[in-house]
């Protein structure tokens, strides 16, 4: 029997279309889930150091969460009697040691307390949560130092610790003062950065992992704004930032600016031919002065 042309063209619709579906599939499901997945497991980074390598004295410290995750950290005195203390946070991917020879210049006339946020370094943890736990993270350092006397309490954080860092100061009234380098101000700018090498894509892809992520992992990035905590912040901040960070762009900051409009006690310090985070070079003294400027002050 001779096959029927208009059979087989039907025949080859059906799987294009089935075709389609996948695509559509893949596109809504596995593509964004594949992203949120990396986004929440994301490499680590175990920095060989310790305080004793810059010849510091330091106690090691086990933190326990409200949640139950225990979080390695270090305390170490300030090099000068003080009365003041540096809660310092990492980067995303990155842990506490990564902050050591950054945290020189502060040594002489701060205490400071390094912590391995939830995931990363050698703390307990199987994902991060993007800020949300995170919160927890550094509540159980603030109490910490405040349980061994210290009443004068500054942050510093980069980057994500940065984001953290204003999450958890407009909630905890034990913190003084802020320091934040490169900070993000929203994970929907994150989403367009993670996204953007898909174009016109990153939009609808960001809506997906968004919604993903409060369905898999109940991690609500609506809720995770420190955008909209930074209006609720009214002790002294800095915000330090590089105008061509292509990691977290300068927009970030400008959305935290606009955010800390109404707090007179907020300060800017936005940096020309820098790139992501702190990096040695021809600011250095003024970005290590001005740091230290502001704590001295607010602290």
């Amino acid at each position: 029997m001779v096959p029927v042309a208009g059979s087989d063209k039907m025949s080859l619709n059906h799987q294009l279309f089935l075709y389609l579906i996948l695509i559509v599939v893949f596109f809504l499901i596995l593509f964004p889930l594949y992203g949120l997945w990396l986004g929440v497991h994301p490499a680590k980074v175990l920095t060989n150091l310790t305080p004793a390598n810059f010849e510091w004295e330091f106690e090691e410290v086990i933190l326990k969460t409200s949640d139950g995750v225990e979080l390695s950290a270090w305390f170490v005195p300030a090099s000068k009697n003080s009365d003041k203390v540096i809660v310092m946070l990492h980067g995303y991917g990155a842990d506490m040691a990564n902050l050591l020879s950054f945290a020189q210049f502060l040594h002489d006339d701060f205490n400071l307390f390094f912590f391995d946020m939830r995931y990363f370094g050698k703390s307990q943890g199987n994902m991060t949560t993007l800020g949300r736990d995170e919160q927890k993270d550094l509540d159980a350092a603030i109490a910490y130092v405040k349980n061994k006397g210290f009443a004068k309490i500054g942050l510093m954080g980069f980057s994500f610790g940065g984001a953290v860092a204003i999450l958890g100061a407009s909630k905890n009234q034990d913190v003084s003062a802020v320091v934040t380098d490169s900070a993000y101000a929203s994970l929907d700018l994150m989403g367009h950065v993670y996204w953007q090498n898909l174009f016109f894509l990153k939009y609808p892809l960001t809506f997906l992992t968004k919604v993903w992520g409060k369905i898999i992992f109940g991690i609500d990035a609506g809720k995770i704004s420190p955008e909209k905590a930074a209006k609720d912040l009214t002790i002294p901040i800095l915000l330090i930032h590089s105008k061509s960070d292509q990691t977290i762009p300068f927009e970030n900051a400008l959305r935290l600016q606009s955010a800390l409009g109404e707090n007179k006690s907020a300060e800017f310090f936005f940096i020309e031919n820098k790139v992501h985070g702190y990096l040695p070079g021809e600011v250095e003294s003024e970005y290590q002065a001005k740091v230290t400027a502001f704590f001295k002050k607010n602290l």
